[in-house]
């Protein structure tokens, strides 16, 4: 059985998961093999002040993840590099001030609740003080989506598509909507 509070993210033709309560390890789940594998994290980030983590795509697009290292107020990127023996390791992409990214009434010391990724907008949603808000890993854009002090699970998600008015229409009138 496995226990999470994160959404899946899939990248390339695998879905990634952290087990809840588990900064040591992600689950791989392979879709065209069918293969289950366990892949380790490559520093211990509770050591390092990190209690929250999400599984991204790395810019190259394979798998990388953000964690927020809340006692310096920072957070990192890091991506899974392969070497040309096909030896995975991981490395640290990009670090992050999250003082000069979060508006000033939000940032300080307030703890960051990290709630998952958005994989069609490249973005971690994030909860920061009663504040949702989405943070866009190119630009390192903040924006604020919404206010609420409950805090739940989020599943991020950018379109759907509507079904057909017409009885008997078929697939061909289906509309894409976006929300980004």
């Amino acid at each position: 059985m496995l226990i999470t509070d994160k959404p899946a993210v899939l990248v390339q033709n695998s879905l990634y998961w952290l087990p809840t309560g588990n900064l040591d390890v992600f689950l791989e789940f392979d879709l065209e093999r069918q293969i289950l594998a366990v892949i380790w994290m490559p520093v211990d980030l509770v050591a390092k002040g990190c209690y929250d983590i999400c599984v991204t795509c790395a810019e190259d697009g394979g798998l990388g993840f953000f964690c927020v290292l809340q006692l310096d107020y920072i957070a990192q990127l890091w991506k899974r590099k392969t070497d040309y023996h096909g030896v995975a390791s991981w490395v640290l992409g990009r670090t992050i001030e999250l003082d000069n990214l979060i508006p000033s009434n939000l940032a300080g010391k307030l703890p960051i609740v990290v709630l998952g990724f958005a994989e069609d907008n490249n973005g971690v949603c994030l909860w920061i003080g009663g504040v949702f808000a989405i943070v866009h890993l190119e630009s390192l854009q903040f924006k604020e989506l919404f206010k609420s002090n409950r805090l739940f699970h989020c599943h991020p998600f950018e379109s759907v598509y509507t079904a057909e008015a017409d009885i008997g229409g078929g697939h061909d009138g289906a509309d894409l909507l976006q929300n980004t």
